[in-house]
């Protein structure tokens, strides 16, 4: 019994080899990892710690790794995170035990140097003045939001003091100081990756001084004054840059700019000037400057000479005077508003002009002014203009008489002058070529007829001397003066006036008069006056006949006097009678236009008769005629005869003036127009008296006459069948049957209008509308050419009013008809066209949201449209909410058909409602369009973020899916996972999910302009239990060579099915055992297997593949192996009997302990001879890449 033992643990020794070399370093198959890193930014910076991963799909926690970077094994480091600082190509490698993943696929991990920012001075200056603002940016190049900035002064930190403040990437010194010069830089540091910091940038010198000083104003020219027109330009500077410069005149703003300039400076720019300098909120006032502004100094022009005209070849000298500063200024010479120039006749000389030899081209207006010598653009006003005459030839001297009479009067003084135009002249005096004085003026103090001659002189200035014309001076007796009475009349009456004149041929008013009465010189008395070379007796009596003589003496010349006139008889009557008054004819009354003749007569010579009507003048005739009389010449009529101042009135005669009665000319019908075949009746009639008057009728100012269709009788005209022809202006007026002259004016005009045929009547709406909306008001009309006609009116031939307007005041839709109108008058109708009219309702507006969406969040915009179908710019709009019209407010606009709120609020909820208002038809509205509910939530809510299955994590190629809802509609739905923008839809699908789906997310519900997050939701993804695949092979199995057990075990603690794959492809069969009989195409074959279940996980993850080759070969080898042993063990114990009978028993014990391994060796897993040798065996024939030694497998034998 106890050799059988020891037989059988040997052959479970040889057996057990190779399947503890499977238990104890089992060939296991590590996926290829990959690497990846934390952080996972874009960009890496050199002074961060980055962490790279290595992941296996499916790893195991006793994994170790292995670290390459740039093909360069790293020191030893097993763990699956390694932390690195360099950039540089890195790989992993996973292992457990003998077994290893291939290296990962190089992963190129590049770092770069943070960014360098830059510290610059917010402005244009770099230089400070105390309390000036200053600005310190320090910019980076890069997303500005990720970067919070570090500043410092002198290689100190800043922090915010009094005037010291942050904002973002600024520093601002609000009030600068001396104290706060210095060397300043600044540095980033990133606000999410807090140990990156970029390096502090060159350093930026900021001075500040220590006072401020004033800038600096200046004159660019300093005149103590300047003139006006002169340019006036003033500078301003500020040391240092960026400065701007406002100027100032007497504390009122001008310009800005750092000069000022006048171009051409005014009396009003007289100031005191000042400048401001300013740079941002800082500025500095100058001291201040006087501008005084004066005109220029005035010249006066002047010729220096007595004399203002000159003669050709004569000498002239203009002379231009400025008062002071004579030696400051040139001047310029103008003739005619043109420049002068030297020429050979004309030179300049300091202030003075001189023209050598005058000729008529040097005539002109002459003017000069000043023009400053150092101070080139300032010139004077020019000087008043001189006259420079220069003749074009040399006149003769003038010669007159002082007083021409033509004759001289013997005794009279005769004074001769001589002038030459211009000065200096002196003249000599010649009779009939005999000197005689030298003198401007000849006297002949008492002339007689000896000095009756021709006399001239002769003018001299200098060397020159010119002779005048001749003047002849003749002296004559005074002439004889005449007698006579200045009426045609010789013979006057009591009381007339008498006018006797004395006249003198020539001259008449020249002379004055002495008067003699029967050689007596008569004086001035009571009836009797002088008057010029007249007498007059104002009231004639019987004593002022008698015998009348006259003389002349002369008004202007006095001593001259004439001889008496021949002598002149007057006679005085005694009494006056009156005048003769009579009618040539004698009506009572005339007819205006008829002639009127009143006669007057009164006895004598030299009578005019005035005529007067109620006392008032009318004409002066010997007959007063009235041609034409009017019912103004009616009154009371005298005549007054006159002759001279004399008059006597006549008696008065009554003139009475009537009109003729007027006709009137009327159609006996109330119409006045007609058609053909009517009678027409017209009737002339004068009031009173128609027995003496007869009529005439006019047609277009034509007398007509009897015809077929004309006719006349008494006071009518009759058409008894009227034509066209028969049209046109009719009058008629009445003839006197008497006084043939006498007729009547015609009536007025009558247009008396015959058609040519019969039209419709006109029908028509009053405002031509198509349709005629529902309420407003429809007028037609009906009208016939012609009076007296009335209307009758139809619609679809039914009869409605009389009347020649039908109106519709409201319409409605049964008013909608054919309409036509009839004319009457008399018997005679007319039917006119028909004219429809079609009446609708006013189109119906729809109000609709103008967005797929119809709730609204607070914030929203909102529009709501109002549309009318066709015709929308005819149509204005109303809108209402809860049926109060609204208004536009600062919330609320209104554009054509569109209401928009521009920021919804809980208090714009409400029904909505709109209508049309037509723009040209004013009283057009629509019916409100049908009310649309406008609801505006009190809040927001955030979106709904769910799992579609909610598990508390997911197994790795689970399908996970999110979803996002926001109550409304029209949302767009944005994901993301750790910030990071996924995909936009209203769900987020992970079809099979992974490790890396692991992290939070969350939606943005966005439509519009309007956008709100979700919360966050964790997804968790955990890795599916592994499913193992063993080989367990019964030793008969073993044995026999063709049968191979598989065994599929899921180590989580679950019941589990299996489902098994055979090179992909499912095979029959679901337990956890699976027998592949081995044949050449089977020991090829990969399986697979993985638990499958009605729970989740539903199944396991995929087994690694099993390929049978190799085992097959090594129970090749085993077979050999055993059977080799088998025959070893046999002669082993043969031996070992052999030698237990022979040797002592001490000795038995020994060799067992040298033989064989206990129980307690093998628990210790002491190695064993067999184990050393398996152990040590060749390794050639298994292939390090093959899919068995890559698979992890776990061998065991049962049946012991």
């Amino acid at each position: 019994m106890e050799t059988f033992k020891i037989f059988f643990l040997t052959v479970v020794v040889c057996v057990q080899v190779p399947s503890q070399e499977s238990s104890e370093y089992p060939k296991i198959h590590i996926p290829k990892p990959k690497i990846t890193r934390n952080p996972t930014h874009k960009v890496l910076y050199s002074t961060e710690v980055v962490t790279l991963h290595c992941v296996v799909r499916g790893g195991e926690s006793e994994l170790q790794y292995d670290w390459y970077k740039d093909s360069t094994d790293l020191e030893p480091h097993h763990w699956s995170s390694i932390d690195v600082k360099d950039g540089g190509n890195y790989k992993c490698k996973a292992k457990n035990g003998a077994s290893e993943s291939e290296k990962s696929d190089g992963y190129t991990l590049t770092l770069q140097e943070p960014p360098e920012p830059k510290l610059s001075i917010e402005s244009e200056w770099k230089t400070f003045y105390p309390t000036e603002k200053v600005t310190l940016k320090c910019s980076i190049d890069e997303d500005l939001n990720e970067w919070g900035y570090e500043l410092f002064k002198n290689g100190a930190q800043l922090s915010g003091y009094e005037d010291i403040s942050f904002s973002g990437d600024t520093l601002s010194i609000s009030s600068a100081k001396a104290s706060h010069s210095g060397q300043y830089t600044c540095r980033g540091k990133h606000l999410k990756r807090t140990t990156v910091t970029t390096r502090q940038t060159e350093a930026l010198k900021l001075h500040i001084y220590d006072n401020t000083p004033k800038p600096d104003i200046t004159k660019h020219k300093w005149f103590e004054f300047f003139y006006t027109e002169e340019e006036v330009q003033l500078g301003c500077n500020m040391p240092g840059n960026g400065w701007k410069y406002d100027w100032y005149k007497d504390s009122k703003p001008l310009i800005t700019d750092p000069t000022f300039t006048i171009s051409s400076a005014s009396l009003s720019d007289t100031g005191v000037y000042h400048c401001k300098a300013k740079r941002g909120d800082f500025s500095v006032n100058s001291e201040t400057l006087r501008v005084q502004v004066k005109y220029p100094p005035q010249t006066n022009l002047s010729i220096e000479s007595e004399w203002k005209t000159f003669y050709p070849t004569e000498k002239v000298s203009l002379k231009c005077s400025i008062d002071g500063g004579s030696n400051e200024w040139g001047y310029e010479w103008f003739r005619n508003r043109t420049q002068l120039s030297v020429d050979k006749d004309i030179s300049f000389s300091g202030d003075t002009l001189s023209i050598s030899s005058a000729k008529t081209i040097h005539s002109g207006q002459y003017t000069c002014r000043g023009k400053h010598l150092k101070r080139t653009p300032v010139t004077t006003g020019q000087a008043e203009a001189l006259q420079l005459h220069i003749y074009g030839d040399i006149p003769k001297p003038d010669i007159r008489k002082d007083v021409w009479f033509e004759p001289f009067y013997t005794e009279e003084e005769v004074q001769l002058g001589c002038n030459m135009p211009g000065d200096g002249w002196k003249y000599d005096w010649y009779k009939d070529s005999e000197t005689l004085i030298t003198d401007p003026t000849f006297t002949i103090s008492s002339a007689s007829l000896s000095d009756t001659g021709v006399y001239h002189c002769k003018a001299k200035r200098g060397d020159f001397s010119v002779d005048s014309e001749t003047l002849r001076v003749r002296v004559e007796e005074p002439p004889q003066p005449k007698l006579s009475i200045e009426s045609e009349w010789k013979t006057f009456y009591p009381s007339e006036k008498v006018t006797l004149k004395c006249s003198i041929d020539g001259g008449s008013n020249e002379w004055g008069y002495e008067w003699f009465k029967n050689r007596a010189r008569l004086s001035v008395y009571e009836d009797i006056s002088f008057s010029g070379n007249t007498l007059s007796i104002s009231s004639a009596k019987l004593s002022h006949s008698g015998q009348y003589t006259c003389r002349g003496k002369h008004m202007k010349r006095m001593p001259v006097t004439t001889r008496q006139a021949e002598a002149l008889q007057l006679d005085i009557y005694d009494n006056t009678p009156k005048p003769d008054i009579i009618k040539h004819r004698w009506f009572e009354f005339f007819y205006t236009e008829e002639e009127v003749q009143l006669g007057c007569n009164m006895p004598g010579d030299g009578w005019k008769y005035d005529w007067y009507k109620d006392s008032k003048p009318q004409v002066t005739n010997t007959t007063f005629t009235i041609s034409s009389a009017y019912l103004s010449n009616t009154g009371v009529y005298h005549c007054k005869a006159k002759r001279g101042d004399f008059s006597v009135d006549s008696e008065s005669l009554q003139v009475q003036v009537k009109y003729p009665p007027q006709p009137k000319l009327s159609i006996e019908s109330e119409w006045k127009t007609f058609y053909p075949t009517e009678k027409v009746t017209l009737k002339c009639s004068i009031d009173g008296g128609s027995n003496e008057w007869g009529y005439e009728w006019f047609r277009n100012r034509t007398q007509l006459s009897v015809d077929k269709d004309i006719s006349f009788s008494g006071e009518t005209l009759s058409i008894s069948s009227a034509k066209a022809s028969d049209s046109g202006q009719y009058n008629c007026r009445g003839r006197h049957l008497t006084r043939m002259p006498v007729t009547t004016g015609q009536t007025d005009a009558l247009q008396l209008h015959i058609y040519g045929d019969t039209p419709k009547p006109d029908i028509r709406k009053d405002v031509w509308f198509e349709p005629f909306y529902t309420e407003e008001g429809v007028q037609l009309g009906c009208n016939m050419p012609g009076d007296g006609w009335k209307y009758d009116w139809y619609k679809f031939s039914k009869p409605l009013i009389t009347d020649p307007t039908f109106t519709i005041s409201s319409a409605s839709l049964s008013n909608t008809g054919v309409y036509h109108c009839k004319a009457k008058r008399g018997d005679f109708s007319v039917d006119s066209e028909t004219l429809q009219v079609q009446v609708e309702e006013p189109p119906q507006p729809k109000l609709s949201i103008e967005t797929p969406w119809k709730t609204f969040y607070p914030s929203e915009k909102v529009t709501l449209k109002c549309s009318i179908d066709g015709g929308s710019n005819e149509w204005g709009y109303e809108w209402f909410r809860n049926g109060a019209q609204l208004s536009v407010d600062k919330n609320i606009t209104f554009s054509g058909d569109t209401l928009s709120i521009i920021s919804a609020k809980v208090s714009n909820s409400g029904q909505f409602t709109c209508r049309g208002k037509h723009l040209k038809r004013m009283p057009v509205t629509t019916r409100q369009g049908e009310a649309l509910q406008l609801r505006i939530y009190v809040d927001t809510p955030k979106p709904d973020i769910r799992k579609d299955q909610w598990f508390e994590f997911f197994y790795t190629e689970e399908k996970v899916q999110l979803g996002c809802n926001m109550p409304g509609d029209g949302w767009k739905y944005d994901w993301y996972k750790d910030s990071e923008n996924l995909n936009t839809d209203p769900t987020f699908t992970i079809s099979s999910a992974s490790l890396s789906n692991t992290g939070v997310y969350h939606c943005k519900a966005k439509r519009g302009d309007f956008s709100v997050d979700s919360e966050t939701l964790q997804v968790r993804v955990k890795v599916r239990p592994p499913a193992v695949l063993s080989l367990e092979t019964e030793l008969s199995d073993i044995m026999s060579g063709n049968i191979l057990t598989l065994r599929c075990n899921v180590s989580e603690g679950r019941q589990w099915s299996y489902t098994w794959f055979e090179n992909g492809q499912n095979l029959n069969g679901s337990s956890h055992m699976f027998k592949v009989t081995a044949t050449e195409e089977t020991i090829k074959s990969e399986f697979k297997c993985k638990g499958i279940r009605t729970k989740r996980p539903l199944y396991s993850a995929l087994s690694e593949g099993f390929t049978a080759n190799t085992i097959i070969l090594k129970r090749k080898i085993l077979l050999a192996i055993s059977g080799f042993l088998i025959c070893c063990i046999v002669i082993l114990i043969i031996g070992c009997l052999v030698l237990r009978f022979t040797c002592k028993s001490e000795k038995k014990e020994t060799v067992q302990e040298d033989l064989f391994f206990s129980m307690a060796d093998s628990n210790n897993q002491t190695a064993s001879p067999l184990e050393e040798y398996m152990d040590n065996s060749p390794t050639e024939m298994e292939d390090e890449d093959s899919p068995a030694a890559e698979a992890i497998v776990l061998t065991s034998f049962k049946g012991l």
